[in-house]
């Protein structure tokens, strides 16, 4: 069976992501989510292994410790990592998976030359990314601006992903998506033979 591939994805905070991978994952069953850690609080609507794992600062760093993490970061005084076991293990069955990551997290991987997708979602504009922030209702007025000022840093890294994608309406920014994932499945590098006799004549080395 055929390895899968990661979909590494990045937001700024309150550019849509969380919906957008919502979509996603309805129209794309198969896709397996590398479900992330972190020590930040819960907040309403969100379920535990699902959105998140959630865990205390301890034992984030016991799994530090343990070399549990694929990557990990510290953002808002608050831990994220992905562990080795959600994101290798459903690739090595054959299926996409998806990888939520911030920008220390992307640029970890791109420093161990980790293979996947790198796929970066901006809002319209930065006003249009204030106005969200404040919709959702989830932080103090001094968060919102820490946030912003996060994003604004973050969209700057542009250049280590592959693609960029701004988040007008979420239903393009996933049909986008599902083109991309599309495109990259006929890639060179993620042929495979369908015939012993297309794979014998792949291998002897002629043009």
């Amino acid at each position: 069976m055929p390895k899968g591939f990661a979909l590494i994805l990045s937001a700024p905070s309150g550019t849509g992501k969380t919906t957008t991978c919502k979509i996603l994952r309805e129209k794309l069953p198969d896709l397996k989510i590398a479900v992330s850690h972190t020590t930040r609080e819960i907040r309403n609507g969100e379920k535990d292994g699902v959105d998140y794992n959630f865990i205390s600062k301890e034992e984030f760093e016991e799994k530090i410790k343990n070399n549990d993490f694929l990557e990990w970061a510290e953002v808002h005084n608050c831990y994220y990592g992905t562990s080795l076991q959600s994101a290798e293990t459903p690739m090595k069955d054959g299926y996409d998976t998806l990888l939520e990551l911030d920008v220390q997290g992307v640029e970890t991987l791109r420093k161990m030359n980790y293979p996947g997708i790198y796929l970066i979602i901006f809002p319209p504009s930065i006003k249009e990314l204030e106005a969200r922030l404040n919709k959702r209702g989830t932080d103090l007025e001094e968060r919102i601006r820490q946030r912003i000022e996060t994003g604004k840093k973050e969209i700057t890294k542009y250049k280590m992903y592959d693609y960029v994608i701004t988040n007008h309406v979420v239903e393009d920014t996933v049909n986008a998506i599902l083109a991309i994932m599309q495109a990259e499945k006929f890639k060179v590098s993620h042929y495979q033979p369908t015939a012993p006799d297309i794979e014998a004549l792949l291998n002897d080395g002629t043009d």
